[in-house]
């Protein structure tokens, strides 16, 4: 597990933000510039909607919602300085372990879990995520198509595809949309390597506009250059090309920002553990772990690598010990005040250990307080949910979440809705969220199939029917080509 300084993260939370000391900041492309011509930022938006959807139901995405909603919200952050963006940004994490990140239009930003767990700080991590920000504020896609004669939705879904095609052996995605108009994915790699520059310069301007290290992106490039060689060229270097020249690049620009810039935070160690976990040898690393619940009254550090250690007893089935580990760290950090969002991790991997233990009681108090308190909390709203359905509670679990989901439209809470409705025997119901589920994966004829098994077994009247009916149009103007774009 990586090591982190108890009391550096505590200055670095105490730390009073100085925007003064910035440098000017770098303007972005107006929305008015002429690449607007060929794609409007309504339009963007829409093909970022179709895009996202299709991440959602092709790719090996990590679900977890601890690590999608910290990779959400460093990624707001990032944001935080231009509110002029109409566009929502939203980012996802694949489960692959190669180093590797790219953006849509749209604002869908996707980085592998290998960008996470080479990266050796946040600050190093918020430069990639900084970096593909910096292409779609750019409009780096919308001022390729300024160039091309046309633009219709097949032909930038196939822009799309093959800029992913060629990140990716698997290329899932790529091989879902690529149509007859085929552009080779070569063009579309050199257009990546011809903003790089520019792509640099904005997120080293956004990484201090957010108070974050911007010299942590040529620490990043550094570590990519000691391990790229030509027997183990990563991916990342394919299409975002580095040299020497680029890494001195990247660090005399964030030379000429000055401020008390944040490094690293516990949220990011505990979110890398958590990823480790998911693909470790953990019966390995429980049998070399030298577990000493007092090590950490001296050894504050040692939080990191307790709650991986508890993860990893979890996922082998050794509760008991899981839930002493975990209630042992849970004490400690009751006495640090200051790490209060930290505990929510250690309280929800609590409440696993008891829900997997079968003592459904323990759990539920944990999830339900937490609940109290971040009633808007995806994550918590995503274990309790599960904890009330792995209790038979069915009905709560459907109460506590659609409410949410009308206006967060989460996949991973929608079907839950459908699970729990199918328990309740209310088959429309649950009919009728599985299809918003599959809309929300882009499997819009599957979708429409559920729709209409929800009115089949609708018996509530005709307000359900004209909702349902309304859906099912939507997704029939969904997939006429010119009603996108």
């Amino acid at each position: 597990m990586k090591a982190i300084i108890y009391s550096l993260i505590l200055s670095i939370l105490c730390i009073s933000y100085d925007n003064s000391s910035f440098a000017n900041n770098i303007l972005i492309p107006k929305i008015g510039d002429t690449s607007s011509r060929f794609m409007s930022i309504s339009q963007e938006k829409k093909l970022g909607d179709i895009i996202y959807s299709q991440i959602l139901g092709s790719f090996n995405l990590i679900n977890d919602p601890i690590v999608t909603s910290y990779i959400q919200m460093l990624g707001n952050r990032l944001l935080m300085s231009n509110n002029s963006s109409s566009i929502k940004y939203r980012f996802l994490v694949v489960n692959h372990p190669s180093i590797n990140a790219f953006a849509t239009p749209g604002g869908v930003i996707v980085i592998n879990s290998g960008v996470i767990l080479k990266t050796n700080s946040e600050a190093e991590l918020a430069s990639v995520l900084a970096h593909e920000i910096a292409h779609v504020k750019a409009r780096h896609l919308s001022r390729m198509h300024e160039a091309s004669s046309k633009v219709d939705i097949t032909t930038a879904l196939t822009v799309i595809a093959n800029i992913i095609a060629g990140m990716y052996d698997t290329s899932t995605l790529g091989k879902t949309l690529i149509a007859t108009q085929g552009i080779k994915a070569q063009k579309q790699i050199s257009f990546i390597r011809e903003h790089e520059r520019e792509a640099d310069r904005l997120a080293i301007n956004i990484l201090a506009n957010a108070n974050i290290n911007p010299k942590a992106m040529s620490g990043f490039f550094k570590t990519l250059l000691k391990e790229n060689n030509e027997a183990n060229a990563l991916e990342f270097l394919r299409t975002h090309p580095l040299s020497k020249n680029r890494v001195v690049e990247t660090e005399n620009l964030a030379s000429k920002y000055k401020g008390n810039f944040t490094n690293d935070s516990f949220s990011y160690q505990f979110v890398s553990a958590r990823i480790s976990i998911k693909n470790l040898d953990t019966r390995k690393f429980i049998k070399s772990y030298l577990y000493n619940p007092n090590e950490i009254i001296n050894s504050p550090s040692k939080a990191v690598d307790n709650y991986a250690y508890g993860l990893a007893l979890i996922k082998e089935k050794k509760y008991e010990k899981s839930i002493i580990v975990l209630k042992n760290l849970l004490d400690f950090l009751n006495t640090k005040d200051q790490l209060y969002f930290i505990k929510n991790y250690i309280s929800i991997a609590l409440s696993d250990a008891y829900l997997q233990n079968n003592n459904y009681e323990a759990a539920l108090l944990i999830l339900e307080d937490l609940n109290n308190i971040y009633p808007t909390d995806s994550s918590v709203l995503y274990f309790l949910s599960n904890a009330y359905i792995k209790n038979k509670e069915y009905k709560k679990a459907v109460d506590i979440l659609i409410p949410y989901v009308v206006e967060h439209r989460d996949h991973r809470l929608v079907i839950k809705i459908s699970e729990a409705a199918y328990k309740l025997k209310e088959k429309s119901l649950g009919h009728e969220y599985r299809a918003d589920y599959l809309k929300l994966l882009g499997s819009f004829n599957s979708s429409i199939k559920f729709y209409k098994l929800a009115l089949k077994y609708n018996i509530k009247g005709k307000t359900i029917d004209d909702r349902i009916l309304s859906k099912i149009k939507e997704i029939k103007r969904l997939q006429e080509t010119k009603e996108i774009l």
